[in-house]
């Protein structure tokens, strides 16, 4: 159990980060003049968000089970 909410805890990590970088690219392509690509880059930047969000879900629900598995640690 423990392994598994270590590999939520570093998918949420490079969600985020992945989430970062690629709103910066987005933005730098719109600066650029490429509407077309920053747009796409922006959908890819939610879908990411979203995957942070439902990690952070399925985290609380192993520790939430965990806690009650093992009260005492």
């Amino acid at each position: 159990m423990l392994s598994l909410m270590q590999a939520l805890v570093e998918g949420i990590r490079i969600d985020s980060l992945m989430a970062d970088q690629l709103s910066q690219i987005s933005e730098r392509a719109r600066l650029c003049g490429e509407a077309e690509m920053a747009d796409g880059l922006l959908d890819v930047t939610r879908q990411h968000r979203v995957a942070v969000l439902e990690g952070q879900g399925r985290l609380a629900a192993v520790e939430a089970r965990y806690a009650v598995l093992f009260p005492d640690i």
